[in-house]
């Protein structure tokens, strides 16, 4: 099976939205996994983020960033042509270090389209988020055939 890329998930974001709750109920679908969307914190194993991860860490605002938060007096004076999105970065990848405190993230800039890195605090909020994840049940032989 081909891994899906961020760009293109992002590029058929609508499909995917429109499919979400589908795409949650078969494992063939959501076990799709989207290439460098990963979970690495030392010292634990890394873990691979598949499309049914993200669309959930996504859509449900887990994995959400706002970097450019204005003060409430320019939202309210903002001119319409010039709206900077409220929530631009999804992100897609953790690396960090529970020890050393060392973290960042990849995420994905809709408004840029692009990846940025990102210093993230502390990925013990995300991890737990990520583990708290309902994900289809599946025998393992068939997830083995499926990656």
């Amino acid at each position: 099976m081909n891994a899906l890329t961020v760009p293109h998930i992002f590029s058929n974001l609508e499909y995917y939205k429109e499919h979400y709750l589908s795409i949650l109920e078969h494992p063939e679908q959501y076990f799709t996994p989207v290439a460098h969307a990963y979970v690495q914190v030392w010292p634990l194993a890394k873990e691979q983020l598949y499309l049914g991860d993200l669309l959930q860490l996504w859509l449900g605002d887990k994995w959400v960033v706002n970097l450019e938060k204005q003060p409430l007096i320019n939202t309210v004076l903002r001119e319409k042509a010039k709206q900077v999105p409220e929530f631009d970065r999804y992100v897609y990848a953790l690396l960090g270090s529970l020890l050393t405190g060392k973290n960042a993230a990849q995420a994905w800039s809709s408004h840029a389209g692009q990846s940025a890195e990102l210093s993230v605090g502390s990925l013990f909020q995300y991890y737990c988020v990520f583990k708290s994840l309902a994900r289809p049940q599946v025998q393992k032989s068939a997830l083995n055939k499926a990656v």
